[in-house]
């Protein structure tokens, strides 16, 4: 039953993929009604992430980001289900990208890429901005602890095209891909989860406070020579977005160590700095302080 449960729950989400537009955002105005009215999911883990990154703004004005918050987050569930019927062909309406030619100027020179995000905008929906580029996705996923949402979450993905990695096994599969043949590939990095304790290894200055990110890109970037371009997503309206490309590194030039990450890092930042409530506020992002970490000498 473990098993086949995820596989029934896809299917009534594409069931429920079908239904108008104004059918689905009304069912996200009952999750939203639900999450935060009712149960208050994480409103405490909200409203200290964002006092402690804007301490310069009201309470006020933490209060209004914090609603557009899970208006926005109760919207995502509803999104993230129509990629069940996912055709990249006819989703120029919901996510347009406002510069393809960088993808397709490195596609025609069969260049891999290194695409970075963060829990901005609808993170699941960066597959297909490559995927309609005409490059093979690869992206890389930290399991869930949950193994049914697990499950779920891969069936979901899998639908999309993309060639699933764990977390642990992304430098084996990216040195592989190397050596064979075939079409260029885009590994995509969602890189703004927090490394578990043991893993800290680099720490920078974002949203106010010294926050600890994975370094995976960076990595793999200097190893490989790989290109790197930061994903930046942009919304017009439920079930609509923009998305724009900026590069990160070159591939080819000679960089400081954390020069990449903090790159990224300052992309990411701006981006939630104007437009907050498309971040993933109720994620425990500061968990740990830098002051109780000793990172590895």
């Amino acid at each position: 039953m473990q098993r086949i449960l995820p596989g029934l729950i896809w299917w009534i989400l594409w069931i429920l993929s079908w239904l108008p537009g104004f059918i689905l955002r009304f069912f996200s105005s009952l999750i939203h009604a639900f999450t935060f009215l009712f149960f208050r999911y994480r409103v405490e883990v909200v409203e200290e992430n964002l006092s402690q990154s804007f301490p310069s703004l009201t309470p006020n004005e933490r209060a209004q980001i914090a609603g557009r918050f899970y208006r926005h987050f109760s919207e995502l569930f509803l999104e993230i289900i129509l990629l069940t019927r996912l055709n990249t062909s006819k989703w120029s309406h919901r996510l347009q990208c406002s510069n393809p030619e960088v993808l397709a100027e490195s596609l025609d020179r069969k260049q891999n890429l290194i695409i970075v995000g963060g829990h901005f905008g609808n993170w699941e929906w960066d597959v297909p901005v490559l995927l309609a580029s005409g490059y093979r996705v690869i992206a890389v996923f930290k399991p869930q602890t949950s193994e049914f949402a697990d499950q779920l979450m891969h069936k979901i993905r899998q639908k999309t095209g993309v060639t699933l990695v764990p977390m642990k096994d992304t430098l084996r599969v990216v040195a592989r891909e190397l050596k064979e043949p075939g079409s260029p590939f885009a590994l995509l990095l969602v890189a703004d989860q927090i490394p578990a304790r043991d893993d800290i290894r680099f720490w920078t200055p974002f949203l106010n406070q010294d926050t600890a990110f994975f370094t995976g890109a960076e990595k793999l970037a200097t190893r490989f020579q790989l290109s790197v371009y930061y994903l930046e997503q942009y919304k017009l309206g439920f079930g609509s977005y923009r998305a724009t490309l900026s590069p990160v590194y070159d591939g080819k030039s000679m960089t400081a160590e954390g020069e990449i990450t903090r790159t990224f890092v300052n992309l990411l930042e701006k981006s939630i700095q104007a437009t907050p409530h498309l971040w993933l506020w109720s994620h425990r992002r500061w968990k740990y302080r830098r002051e109780e970490v000793h990172l590895p000498v």
